[in-house]
């Protein structure tokens, strides 16, 4: 009975909260379990965190926004691929940041409120996520994770306003995470997952131990996360394999190709990475820049020139071509929060523990205005299901909610840059 007075009772097993599960050249983190909470000590919930994703060319408002605010709002043709999330997430219109209005160098003042990021005295401030990451980065092994879909844009930024390089391999951020060992042991695992063989494959006697010392409970959680490892080495791979196919011709003149490619689904795999990082508490902050893409998953045989069709001038067919992309885009978000409202994390929801955000610093690509700007927010222990539908004449500043959700991390600050409160008015938890 020695261990009973530190863990469950069902095992009286000791599980540490940082426990690893080792092989050859990795390290498997394990998921928050029921094991792992000391049987007469009071409980301690699972941290809060934070997913935030930014758009750099937004979205159509006329398709996202709702006409009525509230609870009964009628879905648009954005929010109807969301519809089987309806009552997780939150669609906030009216928001900008007060003395942002420059193109599309308002992504640069997104998550820090900076005024004029246009002006040649700028300076950036620190972004909301690296004062959190300062405060309870602590307490994992990353402080933070940043990631984009394109090499030299950032949307996280140092105390002294510096864009922090962000990760643009979804592969790259997997080997780090879940890959450990020598150069040559990392190089050896990595060629083994090309060949199809999961990191699963290394630890099978350990986690397989694992499973029969734990509670039934547990042992739903840990097949559940170890199903969503696999899946994501698996679709990491098919990337690679898409990424070895010629592009295909599309018939009339060629549409000139603005991205690297296949970044919506790069997105979708990079926010998997994300979810697993805050499911094993290596990080409960992460951070991710959505650039543009040329092609996307309903579409395969078609190139389309993001930007150009952001700048659609109202021009019907550019529209039309630009809302399946941006449709695309929204499913990969609902497939992520599809992932977190599955994991289950002591007695309820991975989503439930984390607010996931999607965002952008432009209301209107085309005409490159930085007001009412397209805000989602799901998760964590706010009330969702509603539209909150801002004044974009006269709205509260946008970091007003950066202070709420602060404040929801754990973090205790009165204010942060243009914030005129604590809460953003009718955001309720």
């Amino acid at each position: 009975m020695t261990g009973i007075k530190r863990f469950g009772v069902a095992t009286g097993r000791a599980l540490p909260r940082r426990m690893l599960l080792k092989g050859a050249g990795v390290s498997l983190a394990l998921p928050w379990l029921d094991a792992m909470q000391p049987a007469f000590a009071a409980e301690t919930p699972p941290p809060m965190r934070f997913i935030g994703v930014l758009t750099y060319l937004g979205f159509h408002a006329p398709y996202l926004f709702p006409a009525e605010s509230g609870p009964g709002y009628k879905p648009t043709r954005y929010l109807e691929v969301l519809e089987p999330h309806r009552d997780d997430f939150t669609i906030i219109s009216g928001l900008n940041h007060p003395e942002v209005r420059d193109f599309h160098e308002s992504d640069k003042s997104f998550f820090t409120g900076a005024p004029h990021p246009l002006s040649p005295t700028f300076r950036n401030t620190i972004s909301f996520d690296q004062l959190a990451a300062e405060r309870i980065g602590r307490t994992t092994r990353y402080p933070s994770l940043n990631f984009s879909t394109m090499a030299g844009y950032s949307c996280s930024y140092t105390r002294n306003g510096v864009a922090i390089p962000a990760e643009t391999s979804a592969a790259k951020a997997y080997t780090k995470l879940f890959v450990d060992g020598t150069p040559a042991e990392v190089a050896a695992e990595v060629n083994r997952l090309q060949q199809g063989r999961s990191i699963l494959d290394r630890v099978a006697d350990r986690a397989d131990r694992l499973r029969r010392d734990v509670g039934t409970a547990d042992r739903d959680k840990l097949d559940q996360y170890f199903e969503s490892v696999r899946d994501l080495e698996t679709r990491m791979v098919q990337m690679e394999d898409f990424a070895r196919l010629p592009k295909p011709r599309p018939e009339g003149e060629p549409i000139k190709d603005p991205g690297p490619g296949e970044d919506t689904t790069r997105l979708g795999v990079m926010l998997d990475v994300a979810r697993l990082a805050v499911q094993t508490d290596l990080t409960r902050i992460v951070t991710l820049y959505w650039m543009q893409t040329s092609k996307t998953p309903s579409a395969p045989g078609q190139s389309f020139a993001n930007h150009d069709l952001s700048h659609h001038g109202q021009d019907p067919g550019k529209i039309e071509k630009l809302a399946v992309i941006e449709r695309d885009l929204l499913a990969e978000w609902g497939r992520f929060l599809g992932g977190l409202k599955e994991a289950r994390e002591g007695d309820g929801r991975l989503l439930d523990r984390t607010m996931a955000l999607m965002g952008a610093a432009l209301g209107n690509a085309s005409s490159h205005d930085a007001t009412n700007l397209p805000i989602l927010v799901a998760g964590g222990r706010f009330r969702h299901g509603s539209h909150l539908a801002h004044d974009p004449k006269n709205p509260p500043p946008l970091c007003n909610l950066w202070v709420q959700m602060l404040h929801e991390l754990g973090v205790e600050v009165p204010r942060f840059a243009s914030s005129t409160s604590e809460t953003l008015a009718g955001f309720a938890t």
